[in-house]
């Protein structure tokens, strides 16, 4: 049976494509320049991609989907099982209106569907635009960056060091002729609507701040203008752990380990009624990035420094009798600040002579000077390599988050504790270690990869990627420590193999890229 939300999208491009079809019919009535009047047809034109749109190009709908099929090699990593996977799958609706309105409707269908982008721009002044919905949070030109358009299978780290797509609202315009671009924006800080799905999660807001500097736009020598810049961060006075951001961990660059584990939510046990678990409380939440990008003509060089500051993370032990009666609430330990910071950097060229390009909202690959299918200057389509190194880590004052530095071992509330609970409690005689942190507190990375663009529509990517976390050890009990957690990202089922740290993780991945 097909899914309800592909079913939906399944139906969109059916009624789409019949206008498309409508609009090309013989005789078509086309739009008086400069109006846009009900019942008549639009034009119809492709221009890498299928657009409807009126005579004076005010008004256009713009139809687009792509797909991403990965291939996945873990030698020597049991818990990170190889395989096939759609890791993206995209249907994307946007329109032009009246030249000064632009809107975007995105589903994306892979996993579980979800609603991904759903915004409008509302263009004020060339130094003054409106930005509403629900949308990337103006940080990272990595993460900024259209998930299409990677220049690797993945970016070099993820949440919570990046931010996501969130609700809220976002001033940005350019000044100067655009040498310089500001982003400031207000958004819930909790993630996208499937993540919280009746709005936010408590009444703080997070703020964001970007800067992007091409301070040489079209002045100067040539070599001059490819210099890039950009500064940025976001602050935020938070609650809890949120599962967008903290409790799924940091996915490390080979997509299915994981650097670290966030480990303040654990439950001790429960009997379906009472529920014994340890949770956390944060203060703030902040983070900061800078960059320096240079491209020159085939050749492009890439810096990015990304981090995030928690303030006062508290863990306590609770005892919970149903969803709404808490009866116990000590807190474990004293409070903790906790400091992640992520540095990188790539440099790739294109030895069949394309050209890069970057804007406020990320990099975007060229198109094949001589593509596949490309009629008088078709060849084999555009070849780029790249190599990219990264270090992420915690800096030494901040280790004693970790479960292996100041490991506290938490009993299970026993009957005299629980004061109000008739029977036996859920967790009498257990124990947990808590920690907020569990797993490696330094890593590398290098990947090394090629990718081959057809043409404007077909892209395939392959990558070599190497995880290393020096500072892994086993400890008197055998288990590994300190160590990259493999496969705490994965379907895998055994839980034998799974959530292992390891010193290393090798990883041979190839992507299909599609789209249209």
């Amino acid at each position: 049976m097909l899914h309800p939300h592909l079913a939906r999208g399944a139906l969109v491009a059916t009624l789409l494509a019949a206008a498309i079809a409508h609009a090309q019919q013989p005789g078509a009535v086309t739009v008086p320049v400069g109006e846009l009047r009900p019942g008549q047809s639009l034009r119809a034109i492709y221009s890498d991609g299928f657009v409807l749109s009126s005579v004076d190009g005010k008004n256009e709908l713009r139809i687009a989907a792509s797909a991403q099929l990965d291939g996945r090699y873990y030698p020597g990593t049991p818990g990170s099982p190889d395989s096939f996977d759609i890791r993206r799958a995209r249907l994307d609706l946007g329109a032009k209106l009246l030249g000064f309105m632009d809107i975007r409707v995105q589903a994306a269908l892979e996993d579980t569907p979800y609603l991904r982008n759903a915004f409008m721009d509302l263009y004020i002044q060339r130094w003054l635009r409106l930005r509403v919905g629900q949308f990337k949070v103006p940080f990272s030109t990595q993460w900024l960056t259209l998930d299409n358009q990677l220049d690797f299978l993945e970016r070099s780290t993820a949440e919570p060091l990046y931010p996501f797509i969130d609700r809220g609202a976002m001033l940005w315009g350019g000044i100067l002729r655009d040498r310089i671009v500001y982003n400031l924006g207000v958004f819930d800080g909790a993630g996208v609507d499937a993540d919280a799905p009746k709005g936010d999660i408590d009444h703080h807001k997070e703020v964001a701040y970007r800067l992007f500097l091409q301070p040489f736009r079209k002045l100067g020598p040539r070599p001059l203008q490819g210099l890039y810049f950009a500064g940025q961060g976001t602050y935020e006075v938070t609650a809890v752990p949120t599962r967008r951001f903290e409790t799924r961990g940091l996915v490390a660059p080979d997509f299915e380990s994981v650097m670290w584990r966030w480990r303040t939510e654990q439950t001790l046990g429960t009997n379906g009624r009472d529920t014994d678990l340890l949770t956390a409380t944060i203060a703030r939440k902040q983070r900061w990035g800078a960059e320096a990008h240079y491209l020159l003509g085939p050749l492009t060089l890439s810096a990015e420094w990304v981090m995030i500051r928690y303030t006062d993370i508290q863990m306590y032990h609770e005892l919970w009798q149903g969803q709404s009666k808490r009866v116990t609430h000590d807190a474990v330990g004293a409070a903790q600040d906790a400091e992640v910071h992520s540095i990188s950097g790539y440099v790739s060229v294109f030895v069949t002579g394309e050209r890069k390009y970057l804007d406020n909202f990320g990099w975007r690959q060229p198109t094949p000077l001589r593509p596949i299918g490309g009629g008088a200057d078709r060849g084999w389509g555009a070849l780029e390599l790249l190599a990219r190194v990264s270090r992420t880590w915690v800096p030494q004052k901040y280790h004693g988050a970790f479960a292996d530095v100041t490991p506290v071992s938490v009993k299970g509330y026993t009957t005299a504790d629980a004061t109000g609970i008739k029977g036996p409690v859920p967790a009498e005689g257990a124990s947990i270690t808590a920690a907020v942190f569990d797993g490696a507190k330094l890593m590398y990375e290098l990947t090394l990869g090629a990718n081959w663009t057809l043409n404007y529509h077909c892209r395939v990517q392959a990558d070599y990627t190497y995880l290393v976390a020096p500072n892994f050890r086993t400890d008197a009990a055998g288990n590994g420590v300190g160590g990259i957690v493999t496969g705490a990202n994965a379907e895998n089922l055994d839980a034998l193999q799974k959530n292992q740290q390891k010193r290393s993780v090798h990883e041979l991945g190839v992507r299909f890229i599609f789209r249209i």
